[in-house]
């Protein structure tokens, strides 16, 4: 059991970290004008964040391709001015087909089932990727996946800032959450907070079904999705702490948390932010 002065000292801690981190992102709204126009830091302050998530498996011969292109995205700028933040959900339909994907789950096929609701279609499909929750795209297709983040970076959302601050003696990570500047129209219906454990630099040898042989590699690989709070109607800014258990097969160094906005009238996500962990 957690000590009240182990919650105490990481509370604060926290406190401290979202301090800072807005700090700095408030004044990243500016760019100051002794900062000369396409410099790195110019390039840095102007990058809006774009959440992408990719439904795939590793059982599934079409998917690897999107992955590497995830991986792309997850390490290169290669949309100028976006930040991409990606999930790779594994989804589990394909696990009967030769190879069980031991990133997949039943949670990430129902998501991508919600969203195929949302677009007005029943079908799913490997790989998929869905752009800010608004906008879909075959996984591999990069012009028609670059069209759709050019398109969603345009979308006014709210600033979310993310600390997180992992316990090893307690085995959880500390999240704090911190969103600013919903834009109002969002505000006038109810948005969750999700959260999500990600994990980069995963290898995976591949010894049966469509990929056996194969040795695939991903980054962004969801190890949790959970909602940690909501802004109900009318609310511009919040802020949400929680903590998640340390998992053992986690690589700590690898380690993401991702958190994003959606609208639960039609999925699509207001804003996103991912912190590695402190």
């Amino acid at each position: 059991m957690i000590d009240t002065m182990t919650r105490v000292v990481v509370s604060v801690a926290i406190a401290a970290l979202l301090g800072c981190a807005g700090l700095y992102a408030a004044g990243a709204l500016a760019v100051p004008v002794e900062r000369p126009v396409g410099s790195q830091a110019d390039a840095r302050v102007r990058r809006v964040p774009v959440l992408v998530e990719l439904f795939t498996s590793e059982g599934c011969s079409s998917c690897p391709p999107a992955d590497d292109l995830l991986r792309r995205l997850t390490r290169e700028a290669l949309v100028q001015g976006v930040e991409v933040i990606a999930v790779s959900e594994h989804v589990d339909y394909w696990n009967r087909l030769g190879w069980s994907d031991v990133f997949s789950s039943e949670q990430f096929s129902d998501r991508q089932r919600a969203y195929a609701h949302a677009f007005g279609s029943e079908q799913i499909y490997t790989p998929q990727m869905v752009i800010g929750g608004q906008l879909q795209a075959i996984g591999s297709d990069w012009p028609a996946v670059r069209r759709a983040i050019t398109q969603v970076a345009r979308t006014p959302g709210a600033r979310v800032d993310v600390v997180a601050a992992p316990d090893a003696r307690e085995g959880r990570i500390w999240v704090g959450v911190d969103v600013h500047d919903l834009p109002v129209p969002a505000a006038r219906g109810r948005v969750r907070v999700l959260l999500s454990v990600v994990e980069d630099g995963l290898v995976t040898d591949v010894r049966r079904g469509e990929n056996a042989r194969r040795q695939l590699r991903h980054d962004g690989v969801a190890r949790t999705l959970e909602v940690i709070g909501h802004l109900d109607e009318a609310r511009t800014d919040g802020r949400f702490t929680t903590s998640i258990a340390l998992r053992p097969e986690w690589d700590t160094t690898q380690v993401r948390v991702v958190a994003f906005l959606e609208d639960t009238r039609n999925r699509h996500v207001l804003g996103a932010g991912h912190a590695p962990l402190q």
